[in-house]
């Protein structure tokens, strides 16, 4: 320091009460000093420690913001060119001096530079005396500072942050023993930083944890020593860098410091062979934390973060080896007789990153994998989204490495569960997060006899811990990675849960209001029958009839066994054919209708009895009518025995009084009826049955449009029923099924041609035509002839053009089966001189040609052709109905707007 003139006159005017003369006196010490050639041996002068003296005063005392930044300047200035030892006698009054200023707390230095300016004097006054820097001469001075760095790092100015930190670095170089006396009070200043916002304060931060950690004599027993203080502020601080923003924050500095870490705690590892059965190989309290943390960055997208987290992970288990020695050779965990390969699937790259931890990490992690796998799950609880898929990706990568520990843990019921729960977030990441921990659970089981009956447990009222769709996705995930040979010996338990799973989603599918909801878990379904079949497992019998109703009951694969198979939903359909392939050729079927038919009998004999009724929306019912549309020809083969027990319950009013039931089953039985592969196959009984006890009650009318729906699915097995009766292949006849059930159809038919629903209307008219065409001339009495012929007649009138067409043949038919009768009266009439019942002539013959001259004049001309060919039906009755028939058509031929059809008519007639 260069001498200064008059020193003692300019210290008398420091202690002066006017700011201006103080600030005056301080810029000439400053000019003088810096104009003042420098000299070496002037601060022997005792004069120049008391003006440092005066300025460290200063420091503390001056109220005034410029003079304490002179004061500052001054002393920089003079501590510049002096001797190390002339240093340390310096510092003793200038480091408490500005320690007292550190931070920005109450009573602390107000202005930020002025802070910064201390910090990097102390840091600096540090730098210059380290070679002179002892614990006997220095030490009152480094703990002083030590602990003021503690206020330093709560100091709101980043700036100020940093250098504290820098500090922190630098004293743990050149004064170590200062660090353990206020180790914790630092920790957790430091842990406290490491969630500021700026990442190069987080970096420094690090570092300095990094170096506190490596200065420390004893890390055991400082960390045991106060376990609530890193369990509730350090440890959760750290957790949080987990997901820093910044990748070298992340990669460079925590990977580093948690090795550092762990390596540190090597040195209260028990080696005695009696305490290694008690704790084998076991580091400090909080060693299953930092692993778990090292888990974590392991676990991490980007590359450079997983690969220094298994670099540091690969040292710690290389030094623990080492300082274990041969002791704990014996809980070296073998190798899984059925080593994991890497998976090919993007989202998998923590568990691809597992495989690059060594065997000596991997035994360490074993044997801490209880405690890891417990703060892990703790962690789940986590309300930010990012830190829960972080956290499972975690578990993943734990899982793979602690393969063996996981198939012997007691615990994997709990993580089925768990991944269960979060495989249903609403979040894509914690979704993924959980299939990846779900596929390296898969990957590493040995025996998966357990987690599937877990997994049944789960799925099974009242046991429900997870919902359908998740069990659903965790079976999915589960499959990916398994092995065939894994899991051979669990198919029959995997069938059975598969059944059930297909169960549970009929049900949500058949009473859910948003069907894209079950679309979605159909699919996810398909995907993961998909994954099974890959396998290729030995099914016997009963496994192969529950796998097959399990398909049944899945929308996209009923779709695909029907014979008119359409893509319909390309999503599902891939995994489907995929699916289909995979079984046509494991069972040697070359065709899907042939599949089904080998555990047809099977399948069919799971249906339950048909009391009490089966609802509307259960799996029974589902899978029926799956059977009836896949393979209608092997259900009718077997009706009499199996399926009409069942149908008729559920069809006939007095058992099944529920209409939406009735609606359903006589919608199946149509179903069934109108199907080629079972035209032919019902046999004479079945049909008369059917008429008795499932058409006949419901045709009953009553209002309501639930009871019109219900008379109109009648009609439509009635339609069936009679058409599959009188295929040319079988030959058969009403007159083989009885007339008394015919007979009583006619009234109720009659009936129905007044419906309301067109629909219904064309149905009776065709039933009504094909009856009276199969009935004898002879059945019909004169009382049915007159309660048909008026509701036949009328349908000419109808609205639709189908329903008139349709009417002109049931009447031509109805002219055909009764002529016999009426030709048979007239002539008895005609013979016995008598005049005709008026009944017979003006109500059956003049009213019907009369209706039907009118429409012979129609604006349709496919209703004029059919009425021209009903009115040749009813000339054709006999010689009077042809007289009045040709009396009538000349009557009304010029009438018509085209008589061309009219003369025709009266041609035909006379020339027939």
């Amino acid at each position: 320091m260069p001498e200064i003139p008059d020193l003692q006159h300019y210290l008398g005017d420091l202690e002066s009460k006017d700011k201006a003369s103080r600030i005056r006196t301080l810029s000439l010490l400053k000019d003088k000093l810096t104009l003042a050639p420098g000299s070496s041996d002037v601060g022997d002068h005792s004069m120049n420690y008391n003006l440092i003296d005066a300025l460290a005063n200063r420091l503390v005392n001056d109220p005034a913001e410029r003079c304490r930044e002179l004061s500052l300047t001054i002393i920089a200035e003079c501590l510049r060119d002096m001797d190390p030892a002339k240093i340390v006698r310096s510092a003793r009054c200038i480091v408490p001096a500005a320690a007292e200023r550190f931070g920005s707390q109450p009573f602390r230095e107000p202005v930020e530079e002025l802070r910064l300016k201390l910090i990097e004097t102390c840091t600096k006054i540090l730098h210059q005396a380290a070679s002179e820097l002892s614990y006997e001469r220095s030490h009152p001075i480094t703990d002083i500072l030590a602990f003021s760095l503690v206020s330093a790092l709560t100091d709101r100015f980043p700036e100020g942050k940093r250098a504290a930190a820098t500090a922190i670095s630098n004293l743990c170089r050149i004064a170590p023993w200062s660090i353990n006396l206020h180790f914790v009070a630092l920790m957790i200043e430091l842990s406290t930083n490491l969630s500021h916002q700026h990442a190069k304060t987080r970096l420094l931060t690090l570092d300095a944890i990094v170096d506190a950690y490596l200065t420390v004599t004893c890390v055991s027993t400082i960390c045991n020593a106060l376990p609530h203080v890193f369990r509730q502020i350090v440890l959760p601080k750290l957790g949080r860098i987990c997901m820093d923003r910044s990748k070298k924050a992340q990669a460079l500095c925590f990977a580093r410091s948690l090795g550092v870490w762990l390596v540190r705690g090597l040195d209260c590892i028990t080696v005695a062979e009696e305490a290694i059965g008690k704790s084998p190989g076991a580091l400090h309290e909080f060693a299953s934390d930092l692993l778990a943390f090292l888990f974590m960055l392991l676990s991490d997208e980007s590359r450079e973060v997983a690969a220094r987290a298994v670099s540091e992970l690969n040292a710690v288990g290389i030094h623990w080896q080492l300082a274990t020695s041969k002791s704990i050779s014996k809980w070296c965990v073998a190798e899984l007789p059925l080593p994991c390969v890497p998976s090919v699937l993007p989202r998998d790259f923590a568990c691809n990153a597992a495989y690059l931890v060594s065997s000596a990490a991997t035994t360490l992690v074993t044997l801490h994998f209880q405690p890891i796998l417990n703060i892990q799950l703790a962690w789940l609880s986590c309300w930010m989204p990012p830190m829960r898929a972080h956290n499972l990706h975690a578990l993943a990568s734990l899982i793979i490495t602690s393969g063996a520990a996981v198939n012997s843990s007691f615990q994997v019921g709990k993580l089925i569960q768990t991944y269960g729960n979060w495989i249903s977030d609403n979040d894509e990441g914690v979704q993924g997060g959980s299939r990846a921990a779900i596929r390296a659970l898969g990957a590493v089981l040995i025996d998966h006899s357990p987690a599937l009956r877990i997994l049944l447990d789960f799925g099974t009222p009242p046991l429900a811990a997870v919902r359908n769709d998740s069990l659903v996705n965790v079976i999915l995930e589960h499959l990916r990675r398994v092995s065939a040979r894994r899991i051979a010996s669990s198919a029959t338990t995997m069938v059975t849960l598969f059944c059930h799973l297909a169960e549970v989603s009929a049900e949500q599918r058949a009473s859910c209001p948003m069907p894209f909801n079950a679309d979605a878990a159909d699919i996810c379904l398909c995907y993961a029958v998909r994954n099974l079949l890959r396998l290729r497992l030995e099914l016997d019998e009963l496994s192969l009839a529950k796998l097959m109703r399990s398909l049944l009951l899945l929308p996209s694969f009923t779709n695909a066994f029907l014979p008119t198979y359409t893509q319909a939903s390309p999503s599902s359909n891939y995994m489907v054919n995929q699916s289909l392939v995979i079984l046509l050729a494991h069972f040697g079927q070359s065709s899907r209708a042939d599949f089904v038919q080998i555990s047809f009998d099977a399948v069919i004999g799971l249906l339950p009895k048909p009391n009490p009724c089966y609802e509307i929306h259960t799996v029974s019912w589902l899978l029926l009518s799956a059977l009836v549309h896949i393979c209608p020809g092997a259900v009718a083969s077997v009706f009499d025995t199996v399926l009409a027990p069942i149908l008729l319950v559920h069809v006939h009013p007095c058992s099944n009084p529920n209409p939406e039931a009735r609606i359903k089953a006589l919608s199946l039985l149509h179903t069934l009826m109108c199907a080629l592969d079972a035209q032919g196959k019902f046999s004479e009984f079945t049909i008369a049955t059917l008429i008795e006890s499932a058409v006949l009650p419901n045709l009953v009318w009553y209002t309501g449009r639930t009871a019109n729906s219900t008379r109109k699915a009648a009609l439509a097995v009635l339609h069936g029923v009679l058409h599959s009766a009188l295929t040319p292949s079988t030959g058969l006849s009403m007159e083989q099924t009885g007339i008394q059930p015919i007979l009583r159809l006619l009234p109720v038919l009659g009936t129905s041609l007044d419906e309301y629903d067109t629909s219904s209307r064309e149905i009776s008219l065709s039933c009504l035509t094909t009856l009276l065409n199969c009935l004898p001339p002879t059945s019909l009495q004169l009382n049915s002839v007159l309660e048909l012929y008026p509701a036949i007649v009328k349908r000419l009138d109808d609205s639709l053009d189908d329903i008139r067409l349709e009417a002109c043949a049931t009447f031509s038919a109805y002219v055909k089966c009764i002529s016999p009768v009426i030709a048979l009266i007239l002539l008895f009439c005609r013979f016995a001189r008598v005049t005709p019942p008026n009944a017979l002539t003006e109500t059956i013959l003049e009213y019907c040609i009369e209706h039907f001259l009118v429409h012979l004049d129609d604006a349709n001309v496919n209703v004029q052709s059919a009425v021209f060919q009903a009115l040749l039906t009813i000339g054709s009755v006999g010689p009077l109905a042809k007289v009045m028939l040709s009396r009538k058509v000349s009557e009304i031929s010029f009438s018509h707007r085209d008589p061309a059809l009219a003369i025709r008519l009266l041609n035909v007639l006379n020339l027939s």
